[in-house]
């Protein structure tokens, strides 16, 4: 077979892997002619993002966000004047947000409802070591009294921080421009908040046993969020003093009785009027009677305590009999409205004789206590 078509055929063969070639470089060298060409338009869109325009709305914006935290300093420093523990209140007021904005209601009404979450963790804190199992960890008997009071006592608390936390928000939106309002408001939430603030003193209390070698065991491990809440309740407190307060009328310093507020009638005036004529009756109806000698409902105070209603809206009466009553008597908070008639002093005696000697803590002394 003659050679030349074998060459002509091998010449045809390589003419698309010519083509193939030629076309591949060409994008070769097209391809940077692209990146450019991107590169241009993407630097000029840089350069237009870069114009004075830009650069003056980013300074503005600078400018703006400055101000804000120049405003919202300038209220945390306000709002924390005359608080005994700057640092705690400087740095609960600085995750407020828009505080500069916030009336001083709002403000406080916030440190309250922060101090009603650190209790709740404190709470918890105690409750953990509670539940350690019986062993050569286990509690002492005085600590295991200390961290039941304390968990009682921090329930008392967050009840206390929500009755504050509501009268702060009902003053808010109550439409009312009494100034005598607003002052009866302010002294009920300082009411509650200095229990608040008694509450966190007289757990750690319970943990003092007859000598100072026994205090250590446990108290060091809740002190420091038992003493945060104090701090919180604290400078609420302080913060209170910005609000209308009662003031004593010049000429009617008579009128005033220290510890319960103004007097009217022979009775503070926080006594209501059918109160007051229940106590000026020579004889009151009871509604339960306690007797030592079987003669009443009841043979102990404790008994009839515990009989009556939980959160009564209506005044409920228990009349002690004369007689010497030796028992420790605890009022629970859910006992309101509650009032106790006897026959008279050294008539009617409720007496006990629970002491720290005894393992008895501070909370738990109380001959008569709530």
């Amino acid at each position: 077979m003659p050679r030349p078509p074998k060459r002509a055929a091998a010449a045809a063969a390589k003419l698309p892997l010519t083509a193939t070639f030629l076309s591949l470089s060409l994008s070769l060298l097209l391809l940077p002619l692209g990146f450019v060409a991107t590169h241009r338009a993407f630097s000029g869109g840089v350069a237009a993002a870069s114009t004075p325009t830009a650069k003056r709305v980013l300074l503005e914006d600078d400018g703006h966000a400055n101000a804000a935290a120049a405003e919202h300093a300038a209220a945390v420093e306000r709002h924390c004047a005359g608080t005994l523990h700057r640092d705690v209140c400087a740095s609960t007021l600085s995750a407020i947000p828009d505080l500069a904005q916030k009336p001083v209601r709002d403000v406080i009404s916030a440190v309250v409802a922060r101090a009603a979450a650190a209790v709740r963790a404190s709470a918890s804190n105690c409750s953990a070591y509670l539940r350690r199992p019986a062993g050569a960890g286990a509690l002492r008997v005085r600590d295991r009294l200390a961290l039941s009071d304390c968990v009682e006592l921090l329930q008392h608390t967050l009840a206390q921080l929500g009755t504050a936390e509501a009268e702060l928000s009902a003053a808010n939106s109550s439409t009312s421009t009494s100034t005598s309002t607003d002052e009866e408001s302010v002294a009920g939430v300082q009411t509650v908040l200095s229990a608040a603030l008694t509450n966190q003193y007289t757990c750690l209390d319970g943990f003092a046993g007859p000598s100072a070698s026994e205090d250590g065991r446990v108290r060091p491990y809740i002190q420091g969020r038992i003493y945060h809440v104090a701090h919180l309740v604290s400078n609420s407190l302080a913060m209170l003093r910005r609000l209308p307060q009662r003031r004593r009328r010049r000429g009617r310093e008579a009128l005033e009785l220290e510890g319960y507020g103004r007097v009217r009638r022979g009775f503070p005036s926080w006594v209501s009027a059918a109160d007051r004529r229940r106590l000026q009756q020579q004889q009151v109806v009871p509604d339960l009677v306690v007797a030592k000698d079987g003669s009443g409902n009841f043979t102990t105070v404790g008994e009839a305590v515990a009989a009556a209603p939980n959160n009564s809206e209506s005044r409920f009466v228990i009349y002690i009999k004369a007689g010497g009553y030796f028992e420790n008597v605890e009022v629970g908070s859910e006992k309101t409205n509650l009032m106790f008639v006897g026959d008279g002093m050294w008539k009617t005696v409720i007496k006990a004789s629970r002491n720290v000697v005894d393992n008895s803590t501070t909370f738990r002394s109380a001959t008569l206590g709530q």
